[in-house]
């Protein structure tokens, strides 16, 4: 675990296995603090006051830039389509 700022291009870096890493947080998050939590080959950067989860990456060794995993759309789930009629 270890704090940081965004840097003015959304980015940070990590110094992993001996090498440093530069992580995509976006540009969205510029200058904010942040807090890194690192667990092998995967971080999690998240806003550090509110624990807000801003970016994940996962590690690439061969790569010097890691760009965060992008979401993937699951079901929308609690909308207000997703009501069952009444019979």
């Amino acid at each position: 675990m270890r704090t940081d700022r965004v840097d003015a291009d959304g980015k940070t870096t990590l110094r992993h296995a001996g090498r440093l890493k530069h992580l995509g947080i976006g540009r969205t998050h510029k200058h904010k603090r942040i807090i890194l939590l690192v667990h092998d080959a995967e971080v999690t950067a998240l806003e550090h006051g509110t624990g807000e989860i801003l970016a994940e990456s996962h590690i690439d060794p061969t790569k010097g830039y890691q760009p965060k995993k992008q979401n993937t759309p699951g079901p929308k789930t609690g909308g207000v389509n997703d009501v069952s009629p009444h019979p």
